[in-house]
């Protein structure tokens, strides 16, 4: 049996970074000037997938950082499709086709950094960031499109589909709403982060809960839960 699609979208699922990796590494030196490059080097390495500065200034593996990259945007893959409810992760098209979506959807990630500054002797850098509002953009035209392909169900127009060909039909459209919409993405008020700089030594890097705090701010979402906080074991780059 068929059964219509809910109307009701699930909550978007925060992303958890892969911290041990990105955040378990240091940069050297202690010139504040590379504080700056260092924090754009983090946002633009998982966002991005930009991971040239990021492995010069840490000493980075450039495979570790690329797979990095790659564990974020499956990871968004994986949220997109719990929060319109695809039943994909085995699809041999769909799967891949979600991962893609999601680097073109990271890849509109906008944010400034700005230059280092002291405060009662610590070291901060403020993150601009420009929540990607993909999300609210499509709602209209998702719950629509939810609408009309109940309408098609109540009317029978799948009792002859396979579970795997429902879930590929539904799939296929909720996607192509949100492939279309990354041609002209829209942002949300900006949202400033100010990341703390923690320096040991010679060395310096970000905390989880900076790194968390800038990643809540990429997409713009009604609600996120709480991430588990992950421990960083700072090792020396170059």
């Amino acid at each position: 049996m068929i059964f219509n699609k809910n109307k009701n979208l699930y909550k978007f699922i925060s992303l958890l970074l892969a911290l041990t990796l990105l955040l378990s590494l240091t940069a050297c030196g202690s010139k504040a000037s590379n504080y700056q490059a260092y924090v754009k080097s983090l946002i633009s390495s998982n966002y991005l997938g930009v991971t040239g500065d990021y492995v010069r200034l840490t000493g980075a593996n450039d495979e570790d950082a690329e797979a990095t990259y790659l564990q974020n945007v499956t990871r968004l893959a994986n949220n997109l499709a719990t929060y319109y409810g695809l039943d994909i992760s085995a699809d041999p098209q769909l799967a891949p086709a979600m991962v893609d979506l999601s680097k073109q959807i990271y890849g509109k990630a906008k944010f400034d950094v700005g230059k280092a500054y002291k405060d009662n002797n610590i070291n901060y850098v403020d993150v601009t960031i420009y929540p990607i509002d993909i999300l609210n953009q499509t709602n209209a035209e998702v719950s629509a499109y939810v609408e009309k392909f109940n309408q098609a169900v109540d009317n029978g127009d799948y009792n002859d589909y396979t579970k795997e060909e429902y879930e590929y039909e539904f799939a296929t459209g909720i996607i192509g709403i949100l492939a279309a919409a990354v041609e002209e993405i829209e942002y949300t008020e900006p949202e400033t982060v100010t990341v703390r700089i923690i320096t040991a030594d010679d060395t310096y890097y970000i905390g989880n809960e900076d790194f968390r705090n800038i990643d809540r701010c990429i997409i713009a979402t009604s609600e996120l839960p709480e991430a588990t906080p992950l421990d960083a074991s700072p090792t020396d780059g170059e």
